[in-house]
């Protein structure tokens, strides 16, 4: 958990970093502080960071705006600068698909892209007018779920066909989506 923003905004507190370890026996389970971010300032918004090939990516504000990027490197507990081609294209919300590719939706146009590390650069899966004001995704088994117009749309575009296909799903009647996961296949134990 990298922190920052907060009715009750404390310098040090914006600046922190902390680890919760499962893989701990369960007796020796706590917050671990782990290396800080370099200032207060980075964290101006809530922003989710995304696991991306053993590294935790994330920006400070949300949209189109001018922002900053910060990677942190899970094994070496530290930050890096975030590359520039990765953090002029992250225009919206991002998840990753199994922490090997970044998709990002530029909630302006309505593009779906993914992150091209060896390039640094976003290649555009997809531009719908669906994705537009998309305001969470998540990623998985092939698929990007996006929710949009304020929780009243569920877009799902699966990105293993060529070229993308999609599909809107409804949610109930009267509800609103707030957010949305892609969880991993459980198998019943028969006793």
């Amino acid at each position: 958990m990298a922190s920052g923003v907060g009715s009750h905004y404390q310098g040090d507190i914006a600046r922190s970093m902390e680890r919760w370890d499962l893989n701990k026996k369960r007796e020796s389970w706590g917050w671990e502080n782990k290396a800080p971010l370099k200032d207060g300032r980075f964290s101006r918004e809530e922003v989710e960071a995304v696991g991306y090939r053993g590294k935790l990516c994330m920006v400070n504000v949300k949209g189109n705006a001018v922002k900053e990027g910060a990677v942190y490197d899970v094994e070496l507990d530290k930050w890096e600068e975030m590359p520039q081609g990765m953090v002029a294209g992250w225009n919206g919300p991002a998840a990753t698909m199994d922490e090997d590719v970044i998709y990002v939706i530029d909630e302006v146009k309505g593009r779906l892209s993914k992150y091209d590390g060896e390039k640094d650069c976003w290649e555009k899966v997809i531009e719908l007018e669906q994705l537009k004001r998309a305001e969470q995704i998540t990623a998985g088994r092939g698929k990007i779920c996006a929710i949009s117009a304020k929780g009243e749309k569920i877009i799902v575009v699966d990105v293993r066909d060529k070229p993308a296909r999609f599909w809107e799903v409804a949610p109930p009647p009267g509800m609103e989506v707030v957010a949305v996961h892609v969880l991993p296949r459980m198998i019943s134990r028969q006793h």
